[in-house]
């Protein structure tokens, strides 16, 4: 399984990246949304991990998930989770095929979330 995670807190990008390489994912990590579109019009990924707010990027969560929506389906990741400490999950009503977790995400349920790794 490959997933990206897009992740403006170095830390949490860190941890988040080490934990799906323990579960056995290939993991491309970056800290802005306008970095992970590239990533993701370049290769192709089975889940796209994103936090919702990026203040120092050029492109956020919200916006990343919106463009993802855009992408041709060779590009489109097949599960989209978004991740916040400053949101909750009503911030996504109306987005379809969109998971929701909060911050501190809870590792078991994340992996249990996007399936298909071993943990």
């Amino acid at each position: 399984m490959k997933v990206l995670v897009v992740e403006d807190d170095p830390g949490t990008r860190s941890a988040l990246g080490r934990l799906l390489r323990r579960a056995g994912a290939t993991v491309v990590t970056t800290g802005d949304g306008t970095e992970g579109l590239q990533h993701l019009l370049a290769d192709r990924f089975d889940v796209l991990l994103t936090d919702l707010h990026m203040p120092q990027s050029d492109m956020d969560g919200f916006a990343l998930i919106e463009q993802t929506h855009r992408l041709p389906l060779a590009h489109r990741p097949r599960r989209v989770v978004a991740i916040s400490g400053e949101y909750n999950r009503h911030v996504l009503r109306g987005q379809t095929g969109v998971d929701f977790f909060q911050k501190p995400v809870d590792l078991n349920q994340l992996l249990d979330t996007i399936g298909g790794l071993a943990h």
